[in-house]
């Protein structure tokens, strides 16, 4: 296992800390392992490049940990009452991300990598950082936050046709 996808699995595990904190009323410690995640998305990436470690299973790997990351965090979000709008990109977001996640396991099981574009990965930052409003909360950063997970949920549509497509191929 490279060390980019060991990071991409210890990304996927944070979620259970910061749901934990979450939960627990301390959102500040929710923040920081919620930002601690997040930076290693760039750096797996990094990682992978520097090393030449680049792998269908790292194409799928990464995303996934992105997924559980951000689906997590906002259903611990939605549970600890942070208000309808939260509510409402949960389910959206993770409606449309189980639906890649299937796709993304059945191109694998297919041997067709599908790494992740830009535009995907702009829609991940976009989550990422509307995930980190929506966890220092209160108006009107959750708000704000709710708000940018939807523009990056709508982003998110738009790439559908790709992992469709993929999914025919």
């Amino acid at each position: 296992m490279s060390a980019a996808d060991a990071l991409a699995i210890v990304r996927a595990l944070l979620t259970l800390p910061i749901a934990w904190a979450i939960l627990a009323g301390v959102r500040d410690v929710a923040l920081v392992l919620f930002l601690a995640a997040a930076l290693t998305d760039a750096l797996d990436g990094y990682l992978a490049r520097r090393w030449r470690t680049l792998s269908p299973r790292g194409d799928f790997l990464d995303p996934m940990a992105d997924k559980i990351l951000i689906v997590g965090t906002l259903l611990a979000l939605t549970v600890a009452g942070a208000g309808w709008p939260v509510t409402v990109v949960t389910i959206l977001v993770a409606l449309r991300e189980g639906l890649v996640a299937l796709l993304r396991a059945r191109a694998l099981a297919r041997a067709i990598g599908m790494p992740a574009d830009s535009i995907a990965k702009a829609k991940t930052v976009m989550e990422m950082a509307g995930v980190a409003l929506v966890i220092v909360g209160g108006r009107p950063w959750a708000v704000i936050g709710a708000g940018v997970v939807g523009v990056a949920f709508l982003i998110g549509l738009a790439t559908l046709p790709r992992y469709l497509s993929a999914r025919l191929a």
